[in-house]
């Protein structure tokens, strides 16, 4: 009993909140736009954080493709990190080389640009926040050079007045201010939705000429939970719910900043229903007993859809499936791990050749459980 709490308390994990954010990183579940293809530090992203089904991933790579012509260390890579064999099997079969998109046009408000020195030696990544580019700027590191990684990898803000003064003010140069404005996107709607009762925001349509499209808003929320600006993804994602009501990935992302972010069961699970409606998955990051009352596990995804339930363990080695048909019992333990809140699944016909599975909910609490038995019941 105490080697559980001591193994299971704490604070929320972070991985908890970025699990499902891998379907951020592959920009969306469905979008009618121009299909990008997933690179290939994008599927290993994907794969480490276990944000989507083993199924979910395969559609996604079968759908938009990868960008990258598989070699055995690109396979080497993604078995480290806990690809599954199929996975990998998908993306040697789906390679489609990316297409360039247009240059966008320089408005003429851009600021002068002063430094054109190509960015060498920047590592790839998401596209920069404002607090990562004010971080970098107040740790000395020069403008120029800043300029270099905005070139490379973008922003994921829009530039207004007040954001140049600051960025100004914590070292910046016109240069520097006229490289973000040229990587900026066109203004996405307001983020006024505070008055609604609703996990999905405003209902009205903020959509206009030149706004992002569902893909874009996507990677915006995704680039702020990387930099763990958690209001920022949960404005871009209802953005993304609002543009595209019928995907499930925005929904999804909601459900879980509703949940392990903001400690709401209540909107968690408006949301995480909704994505379920849609063909998506609610996901839940757990521990998986392996012995006796946790005395050892392993840390995983918990998988809830229309069609049943399923678990993958973040090295990818553990696996657990169960179609509705063949879950005889989905409740939450009245003993093994109660302290920690966990809950288990029994099958009708035994899996791996077991017939009962025990996890932890990574909140330790009984309503994250709770909440997992509801959406298992629901569909």
């Amino acid at each position: 009993m105490m080697r559980t709490k001591k193994i299971l308390r704490g604070r929320v994990s972070f991985l908890a909140i970025l699990l499902a954010c891998a379907a951020l990183l592959l920009a969306g579940a469905a979008s009618t736009q121009t299909k990008k293809p997933i690179t290939k530090q994008g599927l290993v992203n994907a794969v480490k954080i276990n944000g989507l089904t083993t199924q979910e991933l395969i559609q996604q790579i079968q759908r938009r493709g990868v960008d990258f012509e598989m070699s055995a260390a690109d396979e080497s890579d993604l078995q480290a990190v806990g690809a599954r064999p199929e996975v990998i099997e998908a993306a040697r079969n789906n390679y489609r080389p990316a297409v360039v998109a247009a240059t966008r046009p320089t408005p003429s408000s851009v600021p002068p640009r002063t430094n054109t020195t190509p960015a060498a030696n920047v590592p790839d990544g998401p596209p920069l926040s404002k607090s990562e580019i004010v971080t970098m700027l107040q740790g000395g590191i020069a403008p120029a050079r800043v300029e270099q990684f905005v070139e490379k990898r973008g922003v994921s803000f829009q530039v207004t007045p007040e954001i140049a003064r600051e960025i100004t003010a914590a070292g910046g140069n016109r240069s520097l201010v006229g490289a973000i404005t040229e990587k900026s996107t066109a203004d996405v709607a307001s983020n006024g939705n505070s008055g609604s009762d609703s996990p999905f925001g405003s209902t009205s349509n903020t959509a206009a000429n030149n706004a992002p499209d569902y893909d874009d808003l996507i990677d915006r929320a995704n680039s702020a939970v990387s930099s763990q600006d958690y209001n920022g993804a949960v404005r871009y994602a209802q953005q993304a719910a609002q543009l595209d009501p019928q995907q499930p990935t925005a929904y999804s992302i909601l459900g879980t900043l509703a949940l392990y972010y903001s400690q709401n069961v209540s909107t968690a699970e408006q949301a995480m229903r909704a994505a379920i409606e849609r063909g998506g998955a609610a996901a839940f990051h757990v521990y998986h007993d392996h012995g006796s009352n946790f005395s050892t596990y392993c840390e995983g995804s918990f998988f809830v859809t229309k069609t049943g339930v399923s678990f993958k363990a973040n090295d990818g080695r553990d696996t657990f499936d169960a179609e509705d048909s063949n879950i005889k019992e989905a409740k939450v333990n009245g003993f093994v791990g109660s302290e920690v809140g966990a809950f288990h699944i029994k099958p009708v016909q035994k899996i791996n050749g077991r017939d009962n599975f025990n996890f932890a909910p990574n909140t330790r609490s009984k309503a994250e459980s709770e909440l997992i038995i509801r959406l298992i019941r629901g569909y």
